[in-house]
């Protein structure tokens, strides 16, 4: 009796039009991806000299309260001037990164083939033109998530120890590190990908449509900065017999001003700032507390998901918007 004979598993593969787009993308992708590894071994090199500075330097006894004491604000100014200013400069490098994605990968995704014509080539071959665009974008943003989210996984690593040990003199709501950690650089890179996309079907040429990427890119990028302490409510706070915001010294602070003494908010005294006592000036005009509306830094992480949350529903927006266009108008 024989025994039978189980199939091979097929091992997974590209095929047909998937396999043709990841072939015009590869290069992109391999050249992306080696750089993406190589930037996180060297912030993974970084990320250990980092933690081995803060155990030799005992800062967790500082962690969280740099000016509590000489020896431990002395201690933690040098420990920036050696760690975290030299992270300062690809932190803020990290903003140009969606807008790579979305001049490079996706403003010439469509408008190569749209501007020379082979598109009809693809789409005479029983394929539709809806699917000939689902596969167009389907290898680009997949590469995207895999490239941005190595990148930031890598710069997160490398920001987290520092941020622990500076607390308030390394603010996380800058737009540096903000946006050059966590989800939010996918998130990003996702919308400037579909944005070059969209300007490629629209606009059928490879240079009009970079350009194009570039100029409404940036302006989406400083609208999404502005608009970020607003993606979730902020936490209010009352003090009287003080004139500083009553707000943790890691807070974002996006609102704060005077109290009277029954606790009403009252605008601020001008002629104050000029005064020899300025505490004495503002009690003086009734002002004899502070309020504050802030983001603590619990909420770091949930305002970089709120934010990646609208960045793919615009894209999704993006994309619909494409699809529409292509089996409407695209002849």
């Amino acid at each position: 009796m024989t025994a039978a004979v189980l199939p091979r598993p097929r091992a997974l593969r590209l095929r047909g039009l998937t396999w043709l787009v990841w072939r015009q993308n590869r290069t992109a992708f391999w050249i992306g991806l080696a750089v993406a590894l190589l930037i996180a071994g060297y912030t993974a090199v970084k990320h250990q000299q980092i933690v081995a500075a803060v155990d030799q330097q005992h800062l967790a006894a500082c962690r969280g309260k740099p000016a509590s004491s000489t020896e431990c604000f002395k201690k933690i100014l040098s420990f920036g001037s050696a760690y975290q200013f030299p992270m300062r400069r690809p932190l803020q490098a990290m903003v140009f990164l969606p807008l790579l994605f979305g001049l490079f990968l996706g403003g010439p995704q469509l408008a190569q083939e749209l501007e020379s014509g082979t598109y009809r080539t693809v789409c005479s071959q029983s394929v539709t033109r809806v699917r000939w665009f689902v596969a167009k974008l389907a290898v680009p943003v997949a590469m995207t998530v895999v490239v941005s989210g190595t990148v930031a996984l890598a710069m997160t690593w490398w920001w987290h120890p520092a941020a622990e040990v500076m607390g308030g003199q390394f603010p996380w709501y800058e737009w540096y590190p903000f946006n050059g950690i966590g989800p939010v650089v996918v998130g990003q890179s996702v919308l400037m990908l579909l944005l070059g996309v969209t300007f490629g079907l629209l606009l059928r040429r490879t240079l009009a449509a970079m350009g194009a990427t570039l100029a409404v890119g940036a302006g989406v990028l400083a609208g999404l900065d502005r608009i970020r302490g607003h993606l979730l409510p902020t936490v209010s706070a009352n003090a009287q017999h003080t004139t500083v915001p009553p707000a943790p010294d890691s807070a974002w602070v996006v609102a704060d001003g005077p109290l009277t003494p029954s606790g009403a908010r009252a605008g601020d005294v001008m002629s104050c700032y000029s005064a020899s006592d300025y505490n004495a000036c503002m009690a003086g005009h009734g002002r004899t507390g502070h309020w504050a509306e802030f983001h603590p830094a619990s909420q770091l992480w949930p305002l970089q998901w709120a934010e990646t949350g609208l960045c793919l529903l615009l894209a999704g927006v993006l994309a619909a918007l494409c699809v529409w266009r292509v089996r409407r108008q695209l002849a």
